[in-house]
């Protein structure tokens, strides 16, 4: 067996190698003692991979205690309840590896008392009734039998139970594990099912929860409130007067082992990191993995999600990198501005650089707030009422840990990686609130005219813009709102349009509505507005009697949209 002081030995660039392609285990002879040596979140990483590849005889055979009990910890588990499909798909994993690796007999027993018995009796206990018997007494065995009928049941070996589960295939599974187990130890099973016979689930369940806590806790994910310690802003002027501590050293490092096995990107933090000693950096290291399992906490992520794992990694390597950026920010000699950072994250940590990036993330995210409770905005959600590019960046920017919409998809979000993002984050909510001013006090729109609509959660404050252009170029019209009828629309595409174009006034009086709500700085991210409206106008259709088809009209606000509060409205007069 490995030494304990050689398990930390493994060089983090190996341990990165073997999680990018756990395959390459079954080019090992030593997994016995190299298996038991990898932390557990790269246990956990390895696992889950090799799961997909139906290798998991590489690992299940030769992992430790601890390390199986991480990966229910991390892949078990869904916030605080068990996920017993998930715990049984893992415990026959590992009772099926422990009989095809010929392990001997009691192998289990001791693996399951040093796991902790209550974890597999808490992922076997739903759905299985446990029936008691008599040796000796044949008609209790019938009476049993036909209690369970309906039911998967499975005798013991030592016929003292049947146990009866629904005959699907998580009820299966529970099967499969029990005879692996009866064949291993029959103490050992009779102990799990004679716990499962009197155990109260609440109880084990709080109690599994409790020690979990823990153990997470330990890996770095703490408790939420202590986690939301993190995104507390920390001043620029604080951070550069924090004195460094003794160990604060710059000397410059010629091994770069470190960095790459973070797999930080170029840019400031990994050239902060490269002037700290070997010792340092294995301290940062560590901090920045901590850091990132932390964020994942304040942010509710899931722990053993992979992909929101790499976000968080990520987020944390964003936000440091603008904590620093603002903290090189006065640096007249460009020669020292790595041995400073270096020198502020000797003072401060990781921790600290982060909470100095967070402050202005914070600042945008109180800002986007604000726009989203007062600015008439939403409706259903965040940002709702809003065109794109500034929705999504509202809904994105308005939470705890403030991220930009990838402009080129429909959903996937990305950090702040800098000043420009920052600038162009807050670009987006000055925008979005000058969108809302121009709709409602730029063009005189009615508010009322959001809950009006019989589909209100699909319109759109750029609809009511696009549709308040056309009603105020409408000969006789009063400048109020009004939903556009087919005339209107046949009207706007004869006299607005021409050759195929928008007319030039249109453009004209959009940029003297921003000038007049003080935003003219924002009338050409405006400009897509009339865009759209000048290919809605170019491709309306017309019915069988020569109308416009209202049913086939782009997004304008029309008297087809309004249907229901007509109705209600005309019902209301008689």
């Amino acid at each position: 067996m490995t030494a304990p002081e050689e398990i930390l030995r493994i060089p983090a660039d190996e341990l990165r190698a073997v999680q990018d392609d756990p395959t390459a285990l079954e080019l090992r002879d030593d997994l016995h003692a190299y298996v038991p040596a990898l932390p557990a979140t790269t246990f956990v990483a390895v696992a889950r991979a090799l799961q997909v590849e139906d290798r998991l005889e590489l690992v299940l055979p030769h992992a430790s205690p601890d390390q199986l009990t991480a990966l229910f910890d991390l892949d078990a588990w869904r916030r605080d309840r068990m996920d017993i499909d998930r715990a049984r798909v893992w415990l026959l994993a590992i009772v099926e590896a422990y009989a095809a690796a010929d392990k001997p007999r009691g192998a289990l027993t001791d693996l399951v008392t040093a796991m902790d018995p209550e974890l597999w009796t808490a992922a076997l206990l739903p759905g299985t009734s446990v029936f008691h018997l008599d040796p000796e007494d044949d008609e209790q065995r019938d009476q049993a039998a036909l209690a369970v009928e309906s039911l998967l049941s499975y005798e013991s070996p030592d016929g003292y139970f049947i146990i009866a589960v629904p005959d699907t295939e998580i009820g299966r599974r529970a099967v499969q594990i029990f005879d692996r187990i009866y064949a291993d130890d029959l103490e050992l099973a009779r102990s799990l099912v004679n716990s499962i016979r009197g155990a109260l689930p609440a109880m084990i369940e709080e109690d599994l929860l409790r020690w979990r806590s823990g153990r997470l806790a330990d890996l770095g994910f703490v408790a939420w409130e202590e986690a939301m310690r993190l995104l507390r802003p920390l001043d620029v002027k604080s951070a550069r007067d924090a004195e460094p501590t003794p160990s604060a050293s710059v000397t410059p490092l010629h091994s770069n082992t470190t960095l790459v096995s973070l797999g930080l990107r170029a840019g400031l933090l990994r050239r902060a990191l490269a002037v700290l000693t070997p010792a340092q950096q294995g301290e940062r290291a560590r901090e920045f993995t901590l850091l990132v399992n932390e964020l994942m906490a304040a942010q509710r992520f899931e722990p053993g999600d992979s992909k929101l794992q790499e976000r968080a990694f990520h987020q944390a390597e964003a936000t440091i990198g603008l904590g620093l950026e603002l903290l090189a920010t006065g640096i007249v000699d460009p020669a020292e501005v790595d041995n400073v950072l270096a020198g502020r994250i000797a003072a401060i940590g990781l921790r600290g650089v982060f909470r100095v990036g967070y402050g202005p993330l914070d600042k945008v995210r109180r800002a986007a707030l604000a726009l989203h409770r007062e600015g008439r905005v939403s409706l259903s959600r965040t940002g709702s009422l809003l065109d794109r590019p500034w929705g999504p960046a509202l809904a994105a920017l308005a939470t705890w840990y403030p991220e930009l919409p990838i402009e080129t998809t429909s959903n996937a979000v990305r950090p702040l990686a800098g000043l420009k993002d920052l600038a162009r984050a807050t670009e987006l909510i000055a925008q979005a609130g000058a969108l809302a001013a121009l709709t409602f006090a730029g063009y005189s729109v009615d508010p009322a005219w959001v809950t009006r609509v019989d589909e209100p959660e699909r319109l759109t404050l750029g609809d009511l813009v696009r549709t308040a252009i056309v009603h105020a170029m409408l000969p006789g019209s009063s400048g109020a709102l009004a939903p556009l009828s087919a005339s209107d629309l046949a009207w706007a595409a004869e006299h607005l349009l021409r050759d195929g174009r928008l007319v030039p006034a249109l453009a004209h009086d959009l940029r003297a509505r921003c000038l007049a709500i003080g935003a003219p700085q924002h009338a050409e991210a405006f400009a897509p507005l009339l865009t759209r409206l000048e290919v809605e106008l170019a491709a309306l259709e017309h019915d069988q009697g020569g109308d416009v088809d209202l049913t086939k009209v782009g997004s304008l606000l029309t008297i087809q949209r309004v249907g229901v509060w007509l109705k209600t409205g005309l019902t209301a007069q008689t």
